[in-house]
């Protein structure tokens, strides 16, 4: 299916889902289906890390970086070979914690029902959030395109939303640093996102530049 039908479809279910929300505020009655339940983000954080979590605003463990670093890792294998059930997990597990390619690729499958229940404001969230700051010219081009098609009624709600998600799961947040550049030689752009105290613990068995620097496609590959 074309990219603008995928993005029109999106765009047409956030109004409807927007328009039910506002309904059901006013006491009206819905025949909506009920909603598919999946398991809580804390729950599937606490099955894939086990190392316990920083404080807000303290250094993280590092077996905390490691078990997250590998998260990614593994969501971002899965994901490229098609296999978004198993994918989903790992990837908002690493969507959680600030890093922009694992926000993206759990905003896309929220947006298309891959591998999770369709939920057209949590893909608006996590798409909004990656959008944010230093970032591939991908996703924000993938996010602007999808905005453009929601009706302007609904921008601030959405934005207060978006606004949400970069207070509990941006960058910044989570101490996450992020860096778009050119790949040595080339005019191909390289997202790099990494904890900013991993430097504080060295090299382990894996290194940690082996862990942050991932080759990724881009969304829906």
């Amino acid at each position: 299916m074309p990219v603008r039908h995928i993005l029109l479809l999106t765009a047409a279910a956030l109004a409807c889902h927007l328009a039910a929300a506002e309904s059901n505020a006013d006491g009206a009655a819905s025949d909506a289906p009920p909603k598919q339940v999946r398991a809580s983000p804390d729950d599937i954080e606490e099955v894939l890390v086990t190392a316990e979590g920083p404080d807000p605003g303290q250094i993280p463990p590092m077996e905390y970086l490691l078990e997250i670093y590998n998260a990614r890792r593994t969501g971002a294998d899965l994901y490229k070979r098609g296999r978004y059930d198993e994918a989903f997990p790992h990837l908002l597990v690493a969507a959680r914690r600030g890093f922009k390619f694992a926000q993206a690729r759990v905003g896309f499958l929220y947006q298309q029902g891959l591998g999770t229940p369709q939920d057209p404001e949590a893909a608006i969230g996590w798409l909004g959030v990656a959008a944010r700051g230093e970032t591939m010219p991908e996703i924000r081009n993938h996010f602007k395109a999808l905005w453009e098609k929601i009706p302007d009624a609904y921008h601030p709600r959405l934005r207060e939303v978006i606004d949400s998600f970069e207070a509990k799961y941006g960058s910044r947040a989570n101490r996450v640093a992020c860096d778009a550049s050119h790949k040595a030689g080339t005019f191909t752009k390289r997202l790099t996102c990494r904890f900013m105290d991993e430097h504080l613990y060295g090299q382990t068995g894996e290194t940690m530049s082996e862990l942050t620097a991932i080759e990724v496609a881009p969304l829906g590959e």
